[in-house]
């Protein structure tokens, strides 16, 4: 178990809250779920006995484990046996929603693959080569999958446009 005190896991908390909701967010499109997620990365932060070698060590493990506890969740059975959440039952009633929620349903609906390197490049403001690494592909195919990303979003874009 790691021994942190209350103050600094306070300030690691509120520095990196906001990024961990988002990335989960893309995978589960759901509030409350996008939450427990949270929880769960900052227990297992906790729970770790990790050694990080400097802030941005400890950034990158954040994400790699928040991005495999959301596809964990995805996947699991109980996941899968819900059809619809409030949220969407919300969405489609209130069927008014402004170009950045056309924009963010645009994202998260895009493959899996191509919605990582969108969030994690526009959203964290990380570069290709921080992303090839928390993804453990090339930068050559991180770069590949930023454009063939764009470009879906693009031809979403001016479909629904």
């Amino acid at each position: 178990m790691r021994k942190i005190s209350n103050e600094a896991f306070n300030e690691l908390y509120y520095q990196y809250k906001p990024m961990i909701y988002n990335i989960a967010y893309t995978y589960v499109h759901n509030v409350h779920d996008a939450d427990d997620i949270v929880q769960e990365v900052f227990l297992k932060y906790l729970k770790s006995t990790e050694e990080f070698a400097g802030k941005n060590n400890e950034k990158y493990w954040l994400i790699r484990v928040t991005i495999n506890t959301a596809k964990s969740f995805v996947t699991s059975s109980w996941r899968k046996k819900v059809i619809l959440d409030e949220e969407t039952i919300d969405k489609q009633k209130n069927n008014d929603s402004d170009s950045n929620d056309d924009l963010f349903e645009i994202i998260y609906s895009l493959p899996r693959k191509y919605k990582e390197v969108i969030v994690l490049y526009y959203y964290e403001d990380l570069m290709i080569a921080e992303i090839a690494s928390i993804l453990s592909i090339s930068q050559s195919a991180c770069k590949k999958r930023l454009e063939r990303a764009r470009n879906l979003i693009r031809a979403r874009e001016v479909k629904n446009g």
